[in-house]
């Protein structure tokens, strides 16, 4: 029997359950998401060749409740549980600090999952990347946020976000402003420095192609980055206190050991520039900085995007199944 399960409303929620799943991909009818704003996760769900619909009756301490009442651990249990649908949330276990591989322990894992990205959206992509290099100089992807999140969660405000784009732009980093409709405060301080902006003008299959033109990408903790090590590229990500056991525990252990995902305390500009410096000096940018004012506009597909983004393997198979794009051949 095929199992619909109901996972939490963020992307970097669902990814996490993914990775082990994806083995069992097949064995998934549908995937529910619990009822969250500003949803988002359905349209990434079915990036990855599943179907998806947002369960509006359940939320995150709905499915706490579901998970202690099965009292499921491992997949065979699932598979032997009767009920048809099911919740499943790698949450509690990745805030205690254990790995993402100890859960669903008789699953392997793929950090690395296949997304069915389709030929407009990559076009579209590189078409917001070309006019962010009037220097020509590699793209850093910056989420701020929104003022609210920023509040909420004591992350920097506009000062401080102003203080950290201007010393990356004097190393001669281009800041490519990024996040969705609600992130009013990374949109401030596009406006405020004049830099180039797409808060809010991406769909999520855009905004996944756009993460995987990022020569660099640094932002609050949040579902760009957890796509950004989906891809396999580099991610610098800023967490709260409260959260430094998950800050890691999900990450791909490669990535950890390299430094090429960096998860960081939000702490002041002066303790945290000098890391940033370091990570940004690691990476091999040139997915983005490539593309010149001749081609920048026409970009075949396929062309000069990194092959990271996984839209081989199964991603055709499942893309027509759900009835999603399917990635180019």
């Amino acid at each position: 029997m095929k199992k619909t399960l109901i996972c939490p409303s963020g992307v970097g929620d669902f990814s996490w359950c993914w990775s082990k799943l994806y083995h069992v991909r097949d064995e998934v009818e549908q995937i529910k998401i619990a009822d969250g704003w500003p949803y988002r996760t359905t349209p990434y769900v079915k990036l990855c060749g599943v179907d998806s619909e947002y369960e509006k009756d359940f939320t995150y301490q709905t499915i706490q409740l579901n998970m202690a009442a099965h009292q499921c651990s491992t997949w065979q249990q699932y598979r032997d549980f009767p009920a048809p649908t099911m919740a499943t949330s790698a949450n509690a276990h990745l805030e205690r600090g254990r790995r993402l591989e100890e859960w669903m322990p008789d699953l392997p894992i793929e950090f690395h999952y296949s997304l069915a990205v389709g030929v407009e959206a990559r076009l579209k992509a590189h078409g917001l990347i070309f006019p962010c290099q009037p220097l020509d100089g590699p793209v850093v992807g910056i989420s701020c946020a929104s003022y609210r999140g920023s509040e909420a969660w004591k992350t920097w405000g506009r000062v401080e976000w102003v203080d950290f784009l201007q010393r990356l732009i004097a190393e001669g980093w281009q800041p490519l402003l990024m996040g969705g409709f609600w992130d009013d405060l990374t949109h401030g301080v596009a406006c405020e420095l004049g830099l180039p902006d797409i808060v809010g003008k991406t769909t999520v299959e855009e905004m996944v192609a756009v993460l995987d033109l990022l020569d660099a990408y640094i932002g609050f903790s949040s579902g760009m980055g957890v796509i950004r090590t989906v891809l396999r590229k580099n991610a610098f990500m800023l967490w709260p206190d409260f959260q430094v056991e998950l800050s890691t525990s999900w990450a791909p252990p490669d990535m950890l050991e390299e430094g090429s995902y960096v998860a960081h305390l939000w702490r002041p500009v002066e303790d945290v520039w000098p890391v940033a410096r370091q990570f940004l000096k690691g990476v091999p940018y040139g997915n983005a900085q490539h593309i010149t004012r001749q081609q920048g506009n026409n970009l075949s597909p396929g062309g000069q995007s990194s092959q990271s983004l996984v839209y081989h393997q199964h991603a055709q198979e499942r893309a027509a199944d759900a009835k999603v794009p399917r990635p180019p051949d």
